[in-house]
């Protein structure tokens, strides 16, 4: 087993959890749950980690998820609403003046 990715909380760690389940990569979460020991351990300790389970995946593994923090890191345009022409902030997945989907995020 080989330590992949590690971020501040678990939160965070889900799209890379997502991204790994998508290319059919086993993973291991450790300190998942471990937050409430913060303070009896420096706080980088209790980062929740991924690591992969068949070291012949760490490669492909690694990638994924260097692939999806440079996406995650890339700044998104705003959107037009296809419904209203309202426009929207990147975070909006909905339209805030009439609730249509934003239908790029699908």
């Amino acid at each position: 087993m080989k330590k992949i990715y590690r971020c501040g909380n678990s939160l965070e760690l889900q799209t890379f959890k997502e991204g790994l389940k998508r290319n059919d990569i086993a993973f291991l979460v450790k300190n998942e749950y471990i937050a409430g020991a913060i303070g009896e351990l420096p706080f980088t300790e209790a980062w929740p980690e991924l690591w992969v389970i068949d070291d012949a995946l760490f490669d492909k593994a690694k990638s994924v998820c260097m692939q999806l923090e440079k996406e995650l890191l890339t700044p998104q345009p705003d959107w037009g609403c296809q419904n209203c022409g309202e426009q929207n902030d990147t975070s909006f997945e909905f339209c805030w003046q009439c609730e249509h989907l934003n239908m790029l995020t699908i």
